[in-house]
């Protein structure tokens, strides 16, 4: 077996290459192909290679390299009409002879076990790390690229140590993931299975207030940008208003209004009486005396944010003095299309129980089939 490249553990994107080779092994051995075991370069089996530039140069000498320098694959060019176009365009690799046994030492994945296999081996044979069921940790393999299944596991086994610190998922994830805060996310789950005994603090959500010295009225933003500049503009359109920002979905999270899942940030000074009265309101001690305003992007998003936050503040409706310059905009044709800003999967929320976003705002997103951000309000832009 050749030496392991020295690069290869960090170059997750090789490393997924090689380990699709063996995948495709796992399932129809050599013998009983027809043809070799190929995989097409493509931006599918290799994106980064695709993206051009100094780092796609790199990768392609990298990928060479494990033709001639280390024996384990073979790479065909196909004979490319444009002169100009990568030599890569839909080169086809294959093993050599003796690169399966070479790839399989590399990556620690011998011959007779499937990936899935091998996954559900590593977790058998760590089951007395875990306290509670290892069922939903086997069902599926999961990944950390430049690490093989026994250390994924044992990553897993180590947030063990941590069952009684009273961590966030955040720092749980950090501790015992390669500093890698995000790998844990949408996992709890699983780690609640793993460790019933697990104690998690919720992270609190984070709400910016700006109080004026008088108020007729709470305004919920849905964009950072926007609450900044209504803040600037307060003797304006926005005057005697509490600006609220909470980052879109995020305040219709379900610990919104109780006091230990928020932590409540004032832009200034403000009088005790009427932050006394905006906190007793909040966390439901007392009934609200103002209105409630929600505005946002004219955008499926922007009213799905609106309906949620109606779960928490129920006489929460759209801001006719914002939406109606967004709207103005739409209907003269100054909108843009969803795909323009990655939009497209945004659902229609339906209805939101506010009548003018259902019978108005909707409708006219609907029908223009464009979006307008909040941001095109402000700055002196009144369309």
């Amino acid at each position: 077996m050749t030496n392991l490249p020295r690069w290869l553990d960090d170059e997750a994107d090789i490393l997924r290459l090689l380990n699709s080779f063996i995948d495709r092994l796992d399932k129809q051995p050599a013998a009983a192909r027809k043809q070799p075991a190929g995989i097409n370069l493509n931006e599918k089996t290799l994106p980064a290679l695709f993206r051009l530039g100094d780092e796609a140069d790199r990768l392609w000498d990298l990928v060479k390299s494990l033709e001639e320098d280390h024996r384990v694959i073979h790479i065909a060019l196909k004979k490319q009409r444009d002169p100009f176009a990568p030599r890569y365009l839909q080169a086809r690799l294959t093993l050599q002879d003796g690169g399966e046994s070479i790839l399989r030492g590399w990556l620690q994945r011998p011959a007779g076990l499937s990936s899935l296999q091998q996954w559900r081996k590593a977790v058998a044979d760590s089951r007395e790390q875990f306290p509670g069921s290892t069922d939903k940790l086997s069902s599926h393999r999961i990944v950390m690229p430049g690490k093989d299944d026994a250390s994924v596991v044992d990553a897993f086994a180590d947030i063990r140590q941590y069952q009684h610190h009273g961590l966030s998922l955040r720092q749980l994830s950090s501790r015992c993931f390669q500093g890698n805060s995000k790998f844990l996310d949408n996992r709890e789950a699983l780690i609640r299975t793993l460790f019933p005994d697990l104690r998690i603090t919720a992270r609190p959500v984070m709400v910016s207030i700006f109080i004026p010295d008088t108020v007729e009225g709470i305004l919920f933003i849905e964009n950072q940008d926007s609450y900044t500049c209504a803040i600037a503009e307060r003797n304006t359109t926005f005057n005697n208003l509490v600006l609220v920002y909470v980052a879109g979905f995020r305040g219709s999270a379900a610990r919104i209004r109780q006091a230990d899942g928020i932590s409540l940030h004032y832009h200034r000074e403000s009088g005790e009486t009427l932050r006394s009265q905006l906190e007793c309101w909040w966390f439901e001690q007392t009934a609200g005396v103002w209105p409630v305003w929600f505005w946002g992007d004219l955008d499926f998003s922007g009213m799905a944010i609106l309906k949620a936050l109606k779960q928490r503040f129920t006489g929460i409706t759209a801001w006719q003095p914002g939406y109606e310059p967004l709207l103005q905009l739409l209907r003269q044709g100054n909108g843009h299309q969803p795909e323009m800003a990655d939009k497209q999967a945004q659902k229609d929320p339906g209805s939101t129980g506010c009548a003018f976003s259902d019978t108005v705002l909707l409708p006219a997103i609907r029908e223009m089939q464009t979006c307008v951000d909040q941001e095109a309000w402000g700055n002196g832009i009144r369309r």
